[in-house]
């Protein structure tokens, strides 16, 4: 199997890292934990996350629907605590990743997306991420792409990881620690697929597999 980037069908948005717009509270210093909260509610955050989330949508959605806009922002998933660095009066991030998630109105109907965001280079990187209600972690998110893409595309008879796209992931029980179950729906070669994608807990982590991959 090729990585993680070949079977996702999106790209990477780069623009200048943007500034923390509220300076340090008079007397005692704020910590970057504390001034993280402020650079997530500033208008050139929510502007440029809004702009990854429509460029980051299924091509397939998009062609029906052109513009998404937020409807409520979620809290941040970290993975690594974001640093800042004063500039002058402000301060700018200097590092850090997370996961943006937002319900958004896609012409009339609210979904779920997320968005990876990495600071690097003086740059805030968007990577796409499932669409829907996945809520796994980043690893387990990478290995049931590697498990239900390939049984997708076979079922499909494509080749083409190029018209592969996943539309929608929906929960079908509740997410627990022991386990739960999904259903995404994909498009392969033009063509609607649904799997059911089921996560039991074993001493190992977490099992994942694929079942009723069909064509529709």
């Amino acid at each position: 199997m090729a990585g993680r980037i070949f079977l996702k069908r999106a790209w990477r948005v780069v623009l200048p890292a943007l500034a923390l717009l509220t300076p340090a509270m008079a007397g005692a210093e704020m910590t970057d934990a504390q001034r993280f909260p402020d650079f997530l509610r500033s208008a050139e955050y929510r502007t440029l996350v809004t702009r990854y989330f429509n460029e980051q949508e299924p091509r397939p959605l998009a062609a029906k629907c052109a513009t998404l806009s937020v409807v409520t922002w979620g809290d941040p998933i970290v993975v690594m605590p974001a640093t800042f660095k004063k500039n002058g009066s402000n301060y700018v991030l200097l590092a850090g990743r997370w996961v943006q998630p937002a319900t958004l109105n896609r012409c009339g109907a609210k979904v779920m997306r997320r968005t990876l965001l990495t600071e690097g280079d003086g740059i805030l990187h968007g990577g796409s991420l499932l669409p829907g209600e996945f809520p796994g972690n980043l690893q387990l998110e990478d290995s049931a792409e590697h498990i239900v893409l390939p049984a997708a595309m076979g079922v499909a008879k494509c080749e083409d990881y190029k018209t592969l796209w996943v539309l929608d992931t929906k929960l079908t029980s509740p997410a627990r620690a022991q386990g739960w179950t999904e259903t995404w729906t994909m498009q392969a070669c033009g063509r609607a697929m649904t799997a059911d994608v089921v996560y039991t807990a074993d001493a190992t982590g977490m099992n994942i597999t694929a079942k009723n991959v069909k064509l529709h």
